[in-house]
């Protein structure tokens, strides 16, 4: 896995993958403070979608400060489908490193928070020309699906107007608990949620009911959910399981963590093959894309 890991980056390092990023800033919806976002482009005749990604629990960083893998992996994949990439930093201009070990009732953030994050994001991109503003859909991972799941919901009243709306949304391995709580929690965006079966830090039965009641009482809405055996948080990780401490919504105070090399490319393709019919834009991946997904063989 460190091998696949390290051809990656090397990929990214040598422009095979042909991905640019650059940093960029704007307020937050209160403009009192100001987000950071990496910007992934991609060069095209036409206005592009975009991905607004949304990172988990622990950060879009490491504690040396750099991206973790999932950015550059997410960007190259999109950007090769024409497809712009923004990875939204919640936490670290707020001074936040990490809410893992945080409990949800004294957490300095929120996903109503980070939520409003998407929006002043939607209205970042807005300003970009060559921006398909018709055509935009966010994607979270944990915590950051949690925030997805939180973006749809439709009986919370936002502060501030929505003037532009999230085309699709993807949320991998979110705690859907909360949101099945609230009796009256109702989404009108297309979804993909995916979640793996031995997830022991946000169980995959709660999205399993969830699911299930949404698609009982609006049968109309877009809902794509499935469920991955023998895979834990994180199964889309290019990292083997391991166990995890210093999580503070669990009974334990761990979970396990980590991907299975199955659930990963077929979460990809379940991706792709969803944003081909939201985005109207048939997308496949190519061969060496693929490719890298895959365990590579020893």
């Amino acid at each position: 896995m460190k091998l696949l890991t390290s051809l990656f980056c090397a990929l990214l390092a040598s422009g095979a993958l042909d991905t640019y990023a650059e940093e960029v800033r704007f307020p937050d919806a209160s403009e009192q403070a100001v987000l950071v976002a990496e910007w992934f482009p991609v060069t095209t005749s036409t206005k592009q979608p975009v991905i607004i990604a949304l990172h988990g629990c622990s950060g879009l960083r490491d504690a040396q400060g750099r991206f973790n893998t999932n950015v550059y992996r997410d960007a190259a994949y999109f950007n090769a489908e024409g497809i712009a990439y923004l990875a939204v930093d919640s936490f670290t201009l707020r001074g936040i490193s990490s809410i893992c070990e945080i409990p949800a009732s004294r957490r300095p953030i929120d996903e109503q928070r980070r939520s409003e994050d998407v929006m002043a994001a939607m209205h970042w991109l807005s300003l970009q020309p060559g921006v398909d503003m018709e055509r935009v859909a966010v994607l979270g991972r944990s915590h950051g699906a949690q925030t997805v799941l939180s973006l749809l919901d439709q009986s919370v009243r936002r502060q501030q107007p929505r003037t532009h709306q999230v085309k699709a949304a993807i949320a991998l391995y979110p705690g859907c608990n909360k949101f099945l709580k609230q009796p009256n929690y109702q989404i009108n965006t297309p979804l993909l949620l995916l979640v793996g079966e031995s997830d022991d830090w946000t169980p995959a039965v709660h999205c399993v009911h969830l699911a299930q009641r949404l698609k009982q009482e609006r049968p109309s809405t877009t809902l794509e959910f499935h469920v991955y055996p023998d895979s834990y948080h994180g199964f889309d990780s290019l990292n083997p399981p391991r166990v995890r401490a210093g999580v503070a919504s669990t009974k334990s105070g761990t979970a396990t963590v980590g991907g299975n090399p199955a659930a990963r490319e077929d979460t990809y393709r379940r991706i792709f093959e969803f944003l081909s019919v939201e985005f109207s834009q048939p997308l496949h991946m190519s061969h060496e894309l693929r490719s890298q997904l895959k365990p590579l063989k020893r």
